[in-house]
Protein backbone atom coordinates (compact mmCIF):
# COMPACT_ATOMS: atom_id res chain seq x y z
CA UNK A 1 0.00 0.00 0.00
CA UNK A 2 1.09 3.58 -0.63
CA UNK A 3 2.02 5.66 2.43
CA UNK A 4 0.27 8.75 1.11
CA UNK A 5 -2.89 6.76 0.44
CA UNK A 6 -2.75 5.20 3.91
CA UNK A 7 -2.33 8.62 5.49
CA UNK A 8 -5.41 10.02 3.74
CA UNK A 9 -7.41 6.88 4.42
CA UNK A 10 -6.59 6.93 8.16
CA UNK A 11 -7.52 10.59 8.45
CA UNK A 12 -10.78 9.96 6.64
CA UNK A 13 -11.64 7.04 8.92
CA UNK A 14 -10.84 9.08 12.04
CA UNK A 15 -13.08 11.94 10.91
CA UNK A 16 -15.81 9.44 10.04
CA UNK A 17 -15.80 7.93 13.54
CA UNK A 18 -16.01 11.43 15.01
CA UNK A 19 -19.06 12.21 12.86
CA UNK A 20 -17.14 14.94 10.99
CA UNK A 21 -18.38 13.94 7.57
CA UNK A 22 -17.28 17.07 5.69
CA UNK A 23 -13.60 16.53 6.58
CA UNK A 24 -13.91 12.79 6.09
CA UNK A 25 -15.20 13.42 2.57
CA UNK A 26 -12.15 15.58 1.77
CA UNK A 27 -9.72 12.88 2.92
CA UNK A 28 -11.42 10.12 0.95
CA UNK A 29 -11.32 12.29 -2.17
CA UNK A 30 -7.60 12.83 -1.54
CA UNK A 31 -7.22 9.07 -1.63
CA UNK A 32 -8.44 9.11 -5.24
CA UNK A 33 -5.81 11.74 -6.09
CA UNK A 34 -2.97 9.41 -5.20
CA UNK A 35 -1.42 7.86 -8.31
CA UNK A 36 -2.84 4.45 -9.16
CA UNK A 37 -5.71 4.89 -6.69
CA UNK A 38 -8.09 6.93 -8.80
CA UNK A 39 -10.55 4.00 -8.93
CA UNK A 40 -10.01 2.70 -5.41
CA UNK A 41 -13.26 0.90 -4.40
CA UNK A 42 -12.84 1.58 -0.67
CA UNK A 43 -12.47 5.35 -1.13
CA UNK A 44 -15.37 5.47 -3.59
CA UNK A 45 -17.58 3.44 -1.24
CA UNK A 46 -16.79 5.71 1.71
CA UNK A 47 -17.43 8.82 -0.38
CA UNK A 48 -20.89 7.48 -1.29
CA UNK A 49 -21.65 6.60 2.35
CA UNK A 50 -20.44 9.94 3.72
CA UNK A 51 -22.49 11.80 1.12
CA UNK A 52 -25.59 9.83 2.16
CA UNK A 53 -25.06 10.47 5.89
CA UNK A 54 -24.43 14.17 5.28
CA UNK A 55 -27.75 14.49 3.48
CA UNK A 56 -29.58 12.60 6.26
CA UNK A 57 -28.09 14.93 8.88
CA UNK A 58 -29.02 18.05 6.90
CA UNK A 59 -32.59 16.81 6.41
CA UNK A 60 -32.91 15.92 10.10
CA UNK A 61 -31.66 19.37 11.13
CA UNK A 62 -34.22 21.02 8.88
CA UNK A 63 -37.03 18.88 10.34
CA UNK A 64 -35.98 19.74 13.89
CA UNK A 65 -36.04 23.44 13.05
CA UNK A 66 -39.53 23.00 11.60
CA UNK A 67 -40.77 21.35 14.80
CA UNK A 68 -41.04 17.86 13.26
CA UNK A 69 -38.99 16.06 15.85
CA UNK A 70 -40.41 12.57 15.37
CA UNK A 71 -39.55 12.59 11.65
CA UNK A 72 -36.08 13.90 12.42
CA UNK A 73 -35.50 11.07 14.93
CA UNK A 74 -36.15 8.50 12.18
CA UNK A 75 -33.40 10.02 10.00
CA UNK A 76 -30.97 10.33 12.89
CA UNK A 77 -31.41 6.67 13.75
CA UNK A 78 -30.59 5.79 10.14
CA UNK A 79 -27.26 7.60 10.59
CA UNK A 80 -26.51 5.53 13.70
CA UNK A 81 -27.31 2.36 11.79
CA UNK A 82 -24.39 3.17 9.47
CA UNK A 83 -22.14 4.77 12.08
CA UNK A 84 -23.16 3.57 15.60
CA UNK A 85 -20.46 5.61 17.35
CA UNK A 86 -21.34 8.95 15.74
CA UNK A 87 -21.08 11.31 18.76
CA UNK A 88 -22.63 14.27 16.96
CA UNK A 89 -25.81 12.36 16.16
CA UNK A 90 -25.96 10.93 19.69
CA UNK A 91 -25.74 14.42 21.19
CA UNK A 92 -28.53 15.61 18.86
CA UNK A 93 -30.80 12.75 19.93
CA UNK A 94 -29.95 13.24 23.61
CA UNK A 95 -30.76 16.95 23.43
CA UNK A 96 -34.02 16.34 21.57
CA UNK A 97 -35.37 13.73 24.00
CA UNK A 98 -34.15 15.68 27.06
CA UNK A 99 -35.90 18.85 25.86
CA UNK A 100 -39.14 16.93 25.26
CA UNK A 101 -38.90 15.32 28.70
CA UNK A 102 -38.21 18.64 30.43
CA UNK A 103 -41.36 20.19 28.90
CA UNK A 104 -43.50 17.31 30.17
CA UNK A 105 -41.75 17.42 33.55
CA UNK A 106 -42.66 21.09 33.92
CA UNK A 107 -46.29 20.15 33.15
CA UNK A 108 -46.13 17.51 35.94
CA UNK A 109 -46.72 14.75 33.38
CA UNK A 110 -44.08 12.59 35.02
CA UNK A 111 -45.01 9.29 33.34
CA UNK A 112 -44.46 10.62 29.82
CA UNK A 113 -41.44 12.65 30.95
CA UNK A 114 -39.83 9.48 32.28
CA UNK A 115 -40.28 7.77 28.89
CA UNK A 116 -38.49 10.66 27.12
CA UNK A 117 -35.66 10.64 29.65
CA UNK A 118 -35.23 6.90 29.08
CA UNK A 119 -34.96 7.53 25.33
CA UNK A 120 -32.31 10.19 25.96
CA UNK A 121 -30.44 7.82 28.27
CA UNK A 122 -29.73 5.46 25.34
CA UNK A 123 -27.59 8.09 23.61
CA UNK A 124 -26.22 10.14 26.51
CA UNK A 125 -22.44 10.31 26.89
CA UNK A 126 -22.85 11.47 30.52
CA UNK A 127 -26.02 9.73 31.76
CA UNK A 128 -25.79 10.61 35.47
CA UNK A 129 -27.92 13.75 35.31
CA UNK A 130 -30.58 11.98 33.23
CA UNK A 131 -30.70 9.13 35.74
CA UNK A 132 -31.32 11.69 38.49
CA UNK A 133 -34.29 13.06 36.55
CA UNK A 134 -35.68 9.56 35.99
CA UNK A 135 -35.49 8.94 39.74
CA UNK A 136 -37.28 12.22 40.37
CA UNK A 137 -40.05 11.16 37.97
CA UNK A 138 -40.42 7.85 39.82
CA UNK A 139 -40.76 9.65 43.15
CA UNK A 140 -43.40 12.06 41.87
CA UNK A 141 -45.30 9.24 40.14
CA UNK A 142 -45.54 7.39 43.47
CA UNK A 143 -46.91 10.52 45.14
CA UNK A 144 -49.49 11.04 42.37
CA UNK A 145 -50.62 7.40 42.43
CA UNK A 146 -51.03 7.29 46.21
CA UNK A 147 -54.78 6.59 46.76
CA UNK A 148 -56.83 9.03 48.79
CA UNK A 149 -59.98 7.89 50.68
CA UNK A 150 -63.23 9.20 49.10
CA UNK A 151 -64.69 12.07 51.09
CA UNK A 152 -68.28 10.80 50.90
CA UNK A 153 -67.33 7.35 52.24
CA UNK A 154 -65.54 8.93 55.19
CA UNK A 155 -68.58 11.07 55.96
CA UNK A 156 -70.99 8.13 55.77
CA UNK A 157 -68.76 6.01 57.97
CA UNK A 158 -68.48 8.80 60.52
CA UNK A 159 -72.27 9.13 60.62
CA UNK A 160 -72.68 5.40 61.16
CA UNK A 161 -70.29 5.40 64.09
CA UNK A 162 -71.99 8.26 65.93
CA UNK A 163 -73.92 6.96 68.97
CA UNK A 164 -77.66 7.41 68.84
CA UNK A 165 -79.05 9.95 71.32
CA UNK A 166 -80.25 8.39 74.58
CA UNK A 167 -83.96 8.70 75.09
CA UNK A 168 -85.13 8.66 78.65
CA UNK A 169 -88.13 6.40 78.97
CA UNK A 170 -90.30 7.53 81.86
CA UNK A 171 -93.63 5.98 82.62
CA UNK A 172 -96.04 8.68 83.59
CA UNK A 173 -98.83 7.92 85.88
CA UNK A 174 -101.35 9.99 87.64
CA UNK A 175 -100.30 10.70 91.22
CA UNK A 176 -102.41 8.69 93.63
CA UNK A 177 -104.18 10.87 96.09
CA UNK A 178 -105.09 9.25 99.37
CA UNK A 179 -108.25 10.24 101.08
CA UNK A 180 -107.43 12.23 104.10
CA UNK A 181 -109.69 12.91 107.03
CA UNK A 182 -110.37 16.51 107.64
CA UNK A 183 -108.95 17.33 110.98
CA UNK A 184 -108.94 20.74 112.49
CA UNK A 185 -105.43 21.76 113.14
CA UNK A 186 -103.94 25.00 114.38
CA UNK A 187 -103.27 27.65 111.72
CA UNK A 188 -99.57 27.58 112.44
CA UNK A 189 -99.30 24.02 111.20
CA UNK A 190 -101.05 24.86 107.91
CA UNK A 191 -98.01 26.80 106.77
CA UNK A 192 -95.73 23.87 107.51
CA UNK A 193 -96.57 21.92 104.37
CA UNK A 194 -93.41 20.15 103.18
CA UNK A 195 -92.40 21.21 99.70
CA UNK A 196 -90.76 18.30 97.90
CA UNK A 197 -87.72 19.31 95.84
CA UNK A 198 -88.09 19.17 92.06
CA UNK A 199 -86.92 15.90 90.51
CA UNK A 200 -85.06 16.66 87.27
CA UNK A 201 -83.74 14.20 84.76
CA UNK A 202 -80.38 15.74 83.99
CA UNK A 203 -79.69 15.72 80.25
CA UNK A 204 -76.39 14.46 78.96
CA UNK A 205 -74.01 17.45 78.83
CA UNK A 206 -73.61 18.83 75.34
CA UNK A 207 -70.17 17.91 73.96
CA UNK A 208 -67.90 20.69 72.84
CA UNK A 209 -67.53 21.36 69.10
CA UNK A 210 -64.07 19.71 68.83
CA UNK A 211 -62.35 23.08 68.40
CA UNK A 212 -59.01 21.93 69.85
CA UNK A 213 -58.66 18.82 67.60
CA UNK A 214 -59.49 20.91 64.53
CA UNK A 215 -56.87 23.56 65.35
CA UNK A 216 -54.24 20.93 66.25
CA UNK A 217 -54.88 18.94 63.04
CA UNK A 218 -54.69 22.08 60.91
CA UNK A 219 -51.39 23.15 62.51
CA UNK A 220 -49.83 19.69 61.97
CA UNK A 221 -51.02 19.56 58.33
CA UNK A 222 -49.77 23.05 57.52
CA UNK A 223 -46.43 22.42 59.20
CA UNK A 224 -45.81 19.13 57.40
CA UNK A 225 -46.93 20.52 54.05
CA UNK A 226 -44.81 23.63 54.44
CA UNK A 227 -41.71 21.64 55.32
CA UNK A 228 -42.23 19.32 52.32
CA UNK A 229 -42.57 22.38 50.07
CA UNK A 230 -39.35 23.84 51.53
CA UNK A 231 -37.40 20.62 50.88
CA UNK A 232 -38.71 20.40 47.32
CA UNK A 233 -37.85 24.05 46.66
CA UNK A 234 -34.29 23.55 47.92
CA UNK A 235 -33.89 20.47 45.74
CA UNK A 236 -35.18 22.26 42.64
CA UNK A 237 -32.82 25.15 43.35
CA UNK A 238 -29.83 22.80 43.48
CA UNK A 239 -31.02 21.04 40.33
CA UNK A 240 -31.38 24.35 38.48
CA UNK A 241 -27.93 25.35 39.67
CA UNK A 242 -26.50 22.10 38.26
CA UNK A 243 -28.26 22.71 34.95
CA UNK A 244 -26.88 26.26 34.79
CA UNK A 245 -23.35 25.04 35.53
CA UNK A 246 -23.71 22.33 32.88
CA UNK A 247 -24.66 24.93 30.28
CA UNK A 248 -21.74 27.14 31.32
CA UNK A 249 -19.09 24.41 31.39
CA UNK A 250 -20.40 22.60 28.31
CA UNK A 251 -21.86 25.33 26.05
CA UNK A 252 -21.62 23.31 22.83
CA UNK A 253 -23.63 20.44 24.33
CA UNK A 254 -21.20 17.66 23.39
CA UNK A 255 -21.03 16.38 27.00
CA UNK A 256 -17.28 17.01 27.12
CA UNK A 257 -15.72 19.44 29.61
CA UNK A 258 -12.17 20.27 28.63
CA UNK A 259 -11.27 22.56 31.55
CA UNK A 260 -10.40 20.72 34.77
CA UNK A 261 -11.59 23.52 37.05
CA UNK A 262 -14.90 23.67 35.18
CA UNK A 263 -15.27 19.91 35.53
CA UNK A 264 -14.58 20.15 39.27
CA UNK A 265 -17.29 22.82 39.55
CA UNK A 266 -19.77 20.61 37.70
CA UNK A 267 -18.83 17.55 39.78
CA UNK A 268 -19.29 19.44 43.06
CA UNK A 269 -22.74 20.64 41.99
CA UNK A 270 -23.71 17.15 40.86
CA UNK A 271 -22.64 15.58 44.16
CA UNK A 272 -24.61 18.26 45.99
CA UNK A 273 -27.75 17.28 44.08
CA UNK A 274 -27.08 13.58 44.64
CA UNK A 275 -26.57 13.98 48.39
CA UNK A 276 -29.73 16.07 48.74
CA UNK A 277 -31.77 13.16 47.38
CA UNK A 278 -31.65 11.58 50.83
CA UNK A 279 -34.18 14.23 51.90
CA UNK A 280 -36.72 12.84 49.42
CA UNK A 281 -37.83 10.27 52.01
CA UNK A 282 -38.42 13.03 54.56
CA UNK A 283 -40.36 15.05 51.98
CA UNK A 284 -42.59 12.08 51.13
CA UNK A 285 -43.22 11.45 54.85
CA UNK A 286 -44.25 15.09 55.32
CA UNK A 287 -46.58 14.84 52.36
CA UNK A 288 -48.14 11.74 53.94
CA UNK A 289 -48.64 13.53 57.26
CA UNK A 290 -50.18 16.53 55.50
CA UNK A 291 -52.53 14.23 53.57
CA UNK A 292 -53.58 12.43 56.76
CA UNK A 293 -54.21 15.80 58.43
CA UNK A 294 -56.47 16.86 55.55
CA UNK A 295 -58.49 13.64 55.85
CA UNK A 296 -58.78 14.06 59.62
CA UNK A 297 -59.90 17.67 59.17
CA UNK A 298 -62.57 16.55 56.71
CA UNK A 299 -63.85 13.95 59.19
CA UNK A 300 -64.00 16.50 62.01
CA UNK A 301 -65.99 18.95 59.90
CA UNK A 302 -68.22 16.19 58.53
CA UNK A 303 -69.43 15.01 61.94
CA UNK A 304 -72.95 16.35 62.66
CA UNK A 305 -73.60 18.85 65.40
CA UNK A 306 -74.80 17.26 68.68
CA UNK A 307 -78.52 17.54 69.08
CA UNK A 308 -80.03 19.37 72.00
CA UNK A 309 -81.05 16.95 74.74
CA UNK A 310 -84.73 16.61 75.48
CA UNK A 311 -86.35 14.97 78.47
CA UNK A 312 -89.00 14.91 81.15
CA UNK A 313 -88.85 17.01 84.31
CA UNK A 314 -90.85 16.62 87.53
CA UNK A 315 -91.71 19.44 89.88
CA UNK A 316 -94.29 19.82 92.68
CA UNK A 317 -97.64 21.29 91.82
CA UNK A 318 -98.63 24.61 93.31
CA UNK A 319 -102.35 23.95 93.43
CA UNK A 320 -102.79 20.29 94.33
CA UNK A 321 -100.94 17.63 96.19
CA UNK A 322 -98.65 15.62 93.86
CA UNK A 323 -96.12 16.11 91.09
CA UNK A 324 -96.43 17.82 87.73
CA UNK A 325 -94.70 16.27 84.68
CA UNK A 326 -93.08 18.60 82.14
CA UNK A 327 -91.40 17.67 78.78
CA UNK A 328 -88.69 19.94 77.36
CA UNK A 329 -88.16 20.14 73.63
Amino acid sequence: MDEEYDRYKKRGDDFFVQGDYSNALKQYRNCLEVPNFDNDPYAKGRIALVTKLTKLRDDATKLLNDGKGEEAVVLLKQILDENPNDPVTKVTLTDYWSDEATKLYAQKNYIEAKKRYQEALQYAVKPDLIRVQIQNCDDFIKVQQKPEPPVQVVQDKAKEELPAPIKSSVTTSKPIQKKQEVVAEPKKEENKKATAPAITLKPTPTPKRRIVPKILTAVIGLGAGGYAYLLNSQYQTKLNNLSSISQTTDPDGDNVILNQSAFNQWETSYKDVKSFQSNKTTMNACLGVAGAAVVAEIILFALPKPKKQTGFHFHPTTKNVGLALQYRF
